[in-house]
C-alpha cells in the first residue's frame, strides 16, 4: 500500500513540474502576431541588381560588396534574384507590382535596391530597402555629390548605407528560442549589448508611412515584456524573460529592441522646483535673449526673378573711312555707363528679360576744316529676350546652361557738324544668346559665367544719310562674375566687348563705319 501511495505521489509531482513549460509553450504557440510585425519578420533578402549611369563601371563593384556583407550578416540570409523576372530596377520604388514579383519570384521578405548616378558635382548613391505584402520602400540612404570617384571609396561609403538602413529599423534583433522563462537572441556584442544588459521585446501594430512616398515615417509598438541577459557572445545573447504582458505572448519571432531612452539636460527651475518650460519667464532672459526675443526662421529663397543695377567706364572708338578726303578716326577712354536689367523666372526653366544702358562723353573732330571741334555723343542700348535654362543639377542655383532669344537696339547719336564727318547710326535685329553660369563651390560664394550674342541679319540705319545701302555685322560677348553677400544680394561685376561695323555700297560717300567698345561695369543684384 505504501509503494503504491509513493508511485502516486511521484507521477503527480512530475506532472505539476511539467506544466508551466507546457503551458508556455502552447500560449507561445497561440501567441496574436499583427500582420505589420509579420510583414517585417526578414528571414532572407534578395539584392536587386545594382544600376550606375557610367557603363557598370560603379554597379559591379558595389553589388560584390552588398553580396559580401549580406553575407556576413547573421540576421539576413542573402537569395538569388529570380530568373525571368523583367523589371526595371531604377524605378521600383514607383511600381510596387515589380517588387512583389522580385519577393514572390525569390520566396524572400525583403529587397534591397541600389542605384548610381555620376553627375557634374559628383556622385550620388541611392539605396533602398523594400518590405511587406504590399511591395513599398520602407526604408531609404541617400548620399549626394560625393566628390570621391576611387572604387574602394564608393565601397566604404556604400557600406556606410547598409549600415544605417540596418540602424534604423524599427527592432534590432528577434527571439530565436524559447525554453521556459529562458531565450536566445541573434543579436551580441558586436552591436553593444554586455552581460546584464537589459531589452524589450515589443510587437510593431502599424508603420506610419510617406503619404506620396510611402518610406517608414514611424512605427508604434506594443511593449510584450524584458529580457535580462546573462551570456552574451558576438552574434548570440542569452537571457530570461524579467517581465511578460501575459503568459508565453514572448515568442519565437518576437522583435527586440535595447532599452533606449531619451536622454535632457538638466531644467532650469524656480526655488519651489517648478520647471521653467518658457524661456520668456527664465531669469536671465534679457542676457540671453535680448529685451524681445523672436523666434528665428529661415529666409525664404529668392523664387521669383532679380533686378540689377550697374555702373561702369567703356573705351570707346569709332573709326569712319570717307572716299574723300580719307580716313577719321576717334575715341574716349572714359565713357561713363549705367545699366539696369530685370529677370522674370517663369519657372526654374523658363525666363523673361530686359536691360537699359546709357552712356554720354564727347569725340575729338579730327576732320579738316570741321566744325564744331568737340562732338556730344551719346550710346542708348535696350534689349527683350525669352530664355530656357538647362539645369545641370536639382539645385537651381547650381551650375546651369542659358538659351535664349530676342532683339536688341542700339543707338549712338552723336551732334552734327559741318562738313559732315561722323554720323549717327541706329543698329538693331534679332539675337540669340548662348551662355552658362557656373558656382565654384558649395562652401565659396562665388559664381562665374559668360555669355556669346548672335545677331541674325542686324540693320543699320543712318542720320543724316550718306547714301547707299550697307551690310552690317554686330559682335558681343561677355564675362562676369558674382559673389554672394547674402541669400537675396549678390555683387555682379562684368567685362563686355562689342563691335557694330557696317560696309557701305559703291553710292555712298564713304565706304565703311566701325563701333568699337570695352566696358568694365560692377554693380547690385537683388534676388527676390
Amino acid at each position: 500500500m505504501k509503494l503504491i501511495l509513493l508511485s502516486i505521489f511521484v507521477v503527480c509531482a512530475s506532472t505539476v513540474s511539467f506544466l508551466p513549460t507546457a503551458l508556455a509553450q502552447t500560449n507561445v504557440q497561440n501567441a496574436y502576431v499583427s500582420s505589420v510585425d509579420q510583414d517585417l519578420a526578414i528571414k532572407s533578402i534578395v539584392l536587386v541588381p545594382t544600376t550606375d549611369n557610367v557603363g557598370g563601371i560603379y554597379s559591379r563593384p558595389i553589388e560584390e560588396q552588398l553580396r559580401t556583407l549580406l553575407n556576413q550578416d547573421k540576421q539576413w540570409s542573402l537569395t538569388e534574384f529570380p530568373k525571368g523576372v523583367n523589371v526595371k530596377s531604377e524605378t521600383l520604388d514607383e511600381n510596387p507590382a515589380d517588387v512583389q514579383k522580385i519577393l514572390q519570384g525569390a520566396k524572400s521578405e525583403a529587397a534591397l535596391s541600389t542605384k548610381l548616378i555620376r553627375g557634374p558635382r559628383g556622385i550620388s548613391i541611392t539605396m533602398t530597402l523594400f518590405i511587406g505584402r504590399e511591395g513599398f520602400p520602407l526604408l531609404q540612404e541617400s548620399l549626394m555629390d560625393y566628390q570621391g570617384f576611387d572604387t574602394s571609396d564608393i565601397k566604404t561609403q556604400v557600406t556606410k548605407l547598409f549600415e544605417n538602413i540596418k540602424n534604423r529599423m524599427p527592432f534590432r534583433a528577434t527571439i530565436m528560442s524559447r525554453r521556459g522563462q529562458q531565450v536566445t537572441l541573434n543579436l551580441g556584442s558586436n552591436y553593444g549589448l554586455k552581460t546584464d544588459s537589459r531589452v524589450s521585446v515589443v510587437q510593431i501594430i502599424k508603420v506610419n508611412r510617406h503619404p506620396k512616398l510611402k518610406f517608414m515615417i514611424s512605427t508604434e509598438k506594443e511593449v510584450l515584456g524584458r529580457v535580462k541577459l546573462f551570456k552574451v557572445e558576438p552574434y548570440l545573447s542569452f537571457g530570461y524573460i524579467e517581465l511578460e504582458k501575459e503568459p508565453g505572448v514572448i515568442a519565437v519571432g518576437s522583435k527586440v529592441m535595447p532599452d533606449e531612452f531619451v536622454k535632457y539636460s538638466t531644467p532650469i527651475t524656480t526655488p519651489s522646483g517648478k520647471v521653467l518650460a518658457d524661456v520668456t519667464t527664465r531669469p536671465d532672459k534679457d542676457v540671453a535673449f535680448g529685451e524681445d526675443p523672436q523666434e528665428w526662421r529661415p529666409e525664404p529663397p529668392p523664387q521669383y526673378g532679380l533686378v540689377e543695377i550697374l555702373a561702369g567706364f567703356s573705351s570707346y572708338t569709332q573709326n569712319a573711312k570717307l572716299n574723300t578726303p580719307g580716313s577719321i578716326s576717334s575715341d574716349a577712354n572714359f565713357a561713363p555707363n549705367i545699366m539696369v536689367r530685370g529677370e522674370l523666372w517663369i519657372n526654374p526653366e523658363w525666363f523673361v528679360g530686359v536691360s537699359l544702358r546709357q552712356s554720354v562723353f564727347s569725340l575729338d573732330n579730327d576732320l579738316a576744316g570741321s566744325s564744331p571741334g568737340k562732338l556730344n555723343m551719346s550710346m542708348g542700348q535696350y534689349s527683350i529676350s525669352g530664355g530656357y535654362n538647362f539645369l545641370l543639377s536639382n539645385d537651381f542655383f547650381g551650375p546651369k546652361l542659358r538659351v535664349s532669344a530676342g532683339y536688341q537696339d542700339t543707338n549712338f547719336n552723336i551732334d552734327d557738324s559741318s562738313p559732315t564727318s561722323f554720323t549717327s547710326n541706329k543698329y538693331g535685329g534679332l539675337m540669340v544668346s548662348l551662355g552658362g553660369l557656373f558656382p565654384l563651390s558649395e562652401e565659396t560664394p562665388i559664381e562665374l559665367g559668360g555669355q556669346l550674342n548672335l545677331f541674325l541679319s542686324p540693320k543699320m540705319s543712318e542720320s543724316p544719310s550718306s547714301g547707299g545701302s550697307t551690310d552690317s555685322t554686330i559682335n558681343t560677348f561677355s564675362f562676369f562674375g558674382n559673389y554672394r553677400l547674402k541669400p537675396k544680394f549678390k555683387i555682379h561685376a562684368e567685362l563686355l566687348f562689342e563691335n557694330y561695323s557696317s560696309d557701305y555700297s559703291s553710292s555712298a560717300d564713304r565706304s565703311s563705319v566701325s563701333h568699337k567698345m570695352t566696358t568694365l561695369m560692377g554693380g547690385v543684384q537683388y534676388l527676390f
